[in-house]
């Protein structure tokens, strides 16, 4: 039994995709889903997995706690893998590869059409704070800091570079202090947090929200539903995230890299992909997803949107700790 520790909320189309990896390699599945980044690195510590699913700036931070092993590249079909989602420079760590990126999605503006309808495709960031939107916005507590942040930064309102933020604590505090202070400015805004899809879907569909900084999968499963959102790639360039798949120190490497191959396969990548409503990584798989994911994928990134892409740096545990501690200010805030 391979087991899988993944995403809530995702569970119809990943049983289509476990279904068909078992009738190809008779190998059976478990999958349990968590919320968010941190909930799944707090679950590896009490669970036995046999692979997971941390983004690409996480990557370091698992190695460090000695939770995963390397991948053979052979026996993934690494080669397979899009060469523009490589990402050795995170990918590979002391020469060892232990991420196998599997597909990609951005955050950027989530909005109703009707209610906060936006002009064009160079919507800044800025605009989710747009006092015409106080009270109906959503957000993470913690990737609003981002979102804020960047924005800030394109304004000159900040005192380094948001990247420096991820690569220098003094700097990271001088940025978020001031990132931290418009926030909390601007609590009044915030109609709702979402730490998971689902709960992002549901800011949308029943809290009263109508613009969010927001994962581009949340907006897709909303127009499948058939729901007036959009998803807009900011001006700023769409905060881009690559999903690896990883493999636990405890694993029997055999089947959870049979796995990861299969999964580099263009008709394996695209089944994946699209239970997220995400974008593939295996080269070949974006001509074989659905009709309407290549529709929401053009209409959300049209132009040179994609040029653009800003990817997330790499998080270390000491901006993860400070991270933390601000967004529990902001939330301090919003809730009175």
């Amino acid at each position: 039994m391979l087991k899988i520790l993944g995403w809530q909320g995702y569970d119809t189309g990943l049983s289509k995709a476990f279904d068909s990896f078992t009738r190809d390699s008779g190998i059976a599945v478990s999958f349990r889903g968590v919320r968010n980044q941190d909930e799944m690195h707090a679950a590896t510590q009490s669970e036995d997995f046999d692979i997971a699913c941390p983004t690409t700036d996480r990557l370091a931070s698992w190695l460090d706690s000695g939770l995963i092993a390397p991948l053979d590249d052979g026996r993934i079909g690494y080669g397979r893998i899009d060469p523009a989602f490589h990402a050795d420079a995170h990918t590979v760590i002391q020469g060892k590869r232990y991420g196998s990126p599997n597909l990609w999605g951005g955050a950027g503006i989530g909005h109703h059409t009707g209610k906060a309808p936006l002009d064009g495709a160079e919507a800044s960031l800025m605009k989710l704070f747009d006092p015409a939107f106080a009270g109906r916005l959503t957000l993470r507590e913690d990737t609003a800091f981002v979102a804020a942040g960047r924005a800030l930064e394109s304004a000159g309102k900040l005192p380094f570079p948001f990247d420096d933020s991820y690569a220098f604590e003094e700097r990271m505090i001088a940025n978020y202090d001031v990132i931290c202070a418009f926030l909390c400015g601007h609590a009044a805004h915030i109609a709702r947090f979402w730490f998971s899809e689902e709960e992002g879907i549901d800011a949308f569909r029943s809290g009263g929200c109508v613009i969010g900084y927001s994962w581009d999968t949340t907006i897709a499963a909303l127009t499948r539903q058939g729901m007036p959102f959009a998803f807009a790639a900011p001006a700023e360039g769409a905060n881009c995230y690559l999903q690896n798949f990883v493999l636990s120190a405890r694993a029997d490497p055999g089947p959870a890299q049979d796995w990861i191959s299969w999964v580099n396969t263009p008709s394996g990548s695209a089944l994946y992909a699209s239970a997220f409503g995400a974008n593939p990584a295996a080269k070949g798989a974006r001509e074989v997803l659905p009709p309407e994911d290549q529709a929401f994928f053009a209409a959300s990134y049209p132009d040179n949107a994609l040029d653009k892409l800003w990817w997330q740096p790499e998080q270390p545990l000491w901006f993860v700790k400070n991270r933390g501690d601000y967004a529990r200010k902001f939330r301090a805030a919003v809730e009175g």
